[in-house]
């Protein structure tokens, strides 16, 4: 009897792990065009539930989740770029599109840092759009800029040698690099150690 209970038992088919598949696609509301690598975080009752995907160079994305009622953040390059609210797995396929404000530069950690001369800048044009990078101080004083008008889609490398508009070494310290475009700026940290 105690052999038979046993099989039967292994018999019985587990329960899902999940109950559906939440699919979408993360779009750009200004351009329409699909947002590739966006990071999509699921969060329920106000918590990170550790679930994520990142898009393909479609803008799509898939993840597994239990039922319920959730929250989707979507950084791209490791911004904030919006929520998602609201969005209800109940069981089979559930799709939902996500169009953001996503900005038309993005900047990505400069390299190295910390840095004894020069940086590597790279910076993101996600559409055409008016370009500018600089350079502050901790104070928020200007060191140096950079601008170009009418840069096309697609990533851009700068190096920063570590001089200020006259040429002069800038000292030790911690130094934000602000790229702007469309009046949106978004900064990254450099540590200058000579």
């Amino acid at each position: 009897m105690t052999r038979c209970l046993i099989l039967f038992i292994l018999m019985i088919p587990l329960a899902s792990a999940h109950a559906g598949t939440l699919c979408g696609q993360v779009t750009d509301e200004v351009s329409g065009g699909p947002v590739f690598q966006a990071g999509v975080l699921v969060h329920q009752d106000g918590a990170y539930t550790g679930l994520h995907a990142s898009t393909n160079v479609f803008g799509h994305f898939c993840i597994d989740l239990p039922a319920g009622t959730y929250r989707l953040e979507i950084r791209v390059d490791d911004y904030l770029i919006g929520w998602r609210d609201g969005v209800v797995v109940e069981d089979d396929l559930t799709e939902v599109q996500v169009p953001m404000a996503v900005p038309a530069v993005l900047l990505g950690a400069p390299w190295p840092n910390p840095t004894a001369g020069a940086a590597k800048i790279r910076v993101t044009v996600n559409r055409s759009a008016d370009v500018e990078l600089s350079v502050y101080d901790t104070r928020g004083r200007l060191l140096r800029r950079w601008s170009s008008p009418d840069v096309q889609p697609g990533a851009l490398e700068h190096v920063w040698d570590g001089l200020d508009a006259e040429g002069r070494r800038a000292t030790d310290g911690l130094y934000l690099i602000q790229a702007r475009a469309e009046g949106r700026g978004v900064s990254r940290p450099l540590m200058l150690v000579h």
